[in-house]
């Protein structure tokens, strides 16, 4: 884009929206050309013309109506960040215990709503679930092997 622009005069900042999700372009930027009426003259004729199959829509904006953050970060390079590399480490990370009964107990819950809804309907149907296969937890107190229990 900054090649094609620059044929009508020096660029001095140029920013291209980007989405941050995909980082392909949203479709719009902001150039900031060094002289004014270099960048009237862009926009009345670049205005309505079809640039690589998409219609440009160009406006002269004066200086006074620019917000102050519009060229913020134009000049560092846009960085990609791997959302999916992301959500899979969270989704994949190991769980704690405390985790790991909370799914459990909540998936018990699912399950057990499910059968009465199933038989709330008057179908007989027992299937085995998850509760077969739920571990369940440890009514034995274990104490480490290494320590000696003291009789008084």
């Amino acid at each position: 884009m900054r090649q094609f622009f620059e044929q009508f005069g020096d660029i001095l900042k140029l920013r291209i929206s980007r989405s941050k999700k995909t980082a392909n372009s949203k479709g719009y930027a902001f150039i900031l050309y060094e002289n004014e009426e270099v960048a009237k003259i862009v926009a009345n004729t670049m205005n309505d013309y079809i640039l690589c199959g998409r219609l440009l829509k160009c406006q002269y904006i004066p200086m006074s109506r620019v917000h102050k953050d519009t060229f913020k970060g134009a000049s560092r390079p846009f960085k990609k960040i791997d959302w999916q590399g992301r959500a899979k480490t969270e989704r994949n990370k190991v769980k704690t215990s405390e985790e790991q009964q909370k799914s459990v107990k909540r998936l018990l819950k699912k399950e057990k709503d499910r059968r009465r809804k199933i038989a709330a309907l008057g179908i007989d149907y027992e299937f085995p679930g998850y509760a077969a296969v739920a571990p369940k937890p440890s009514k034995k107190t274990e104490f480490p092997d290494d320590e000696e229990m003291e009789v008084a």
